[in-house]
């Protein structure tokens, strides 16, 4: 017989999972501070995961899915490379002002290189061929410069809004975002890839 999970400690796992990787980083969470954080005992999560990487190693890969998914969309909707650049850093923004700590653990995710992803080799792969539309994007637009890599383009659309995500919300908690930060930030990546 099949064990059916509390959604709400399964809820509250997720988030002490994310709450812990943004607060110590991947390698300073354990098994034992995720259960305590979300108040349940090792026994309850090991039922349903094999260990604190397969629980991390979801909520990655679900959201890298979802940055690489909307990313794509991005780019095949958009005229402009300063168009893919603020619709994307929009998302990012307006999530970080309804759910601080899921942006904050996106970023995390995003910006720490130790944090295992399923198929990373061919999520980085799909991530490159990405950066690679942006390029023939950037090219017909006139917005990059001609000998830009498909590597640089990834620094500059990860780093840079991430990176001013995370240090605003460090600043500020209560940190909301605005309509004028989304354009200058989107127009700081462009500027970066002339």
């Amino acid at each position: 017989m099949a064990r059916i999970a509390d959604p709400e400690k399964m809820d509250s796992i997720k988030r002490a999972v994310m709450e812990c990787v943004v607060d110590y980083g991947y390698e300073g969470v354990s098994t034992a501070l995720i259960c305590e954080k979300a108040g349940v005992s090792p026994g309850y999560l090991y039922r349903y995961y094999k260990s604190k990487e397969e629980l991390v190693l979801e909520l990655v890969d679900l959201e890298m899915q979802t940055i690489t998914k909307d990313f794509t969309a991005y780019i095949d909707s958009s005229s402009t490379l300063y168009e893919v650049s603020y619709k994307t850093i929009k998302k990012l923004f307006l999530r970080a002002n309804e759910e601080p700590m899921i942006a904050r653990f996106t970023s995390a995710v995003v910006m720490d290189l130790k944090i295992p992803a399923k198929g990373k080799k061919n999520n980085f792969k799909a991530v490159l061929e990405l950066a690679e539309k942006c390029i023939k994007l950037g090219e017909k637009t006139g917005e990059t410069n001609p000998d830009i890599t498909p590597l640089e383009i990834l620094v500059v659309s990860f780093t840079i809004p991430f990176r001013y995500l995370s240090f605003s919300l460090e600043l500020d908690k209560n940190k909301i975002f605005t309509e004028d930060e989304i354009k200058r930030i989107a127009q700081i990546c462009i500027n970066a890839m002339k």
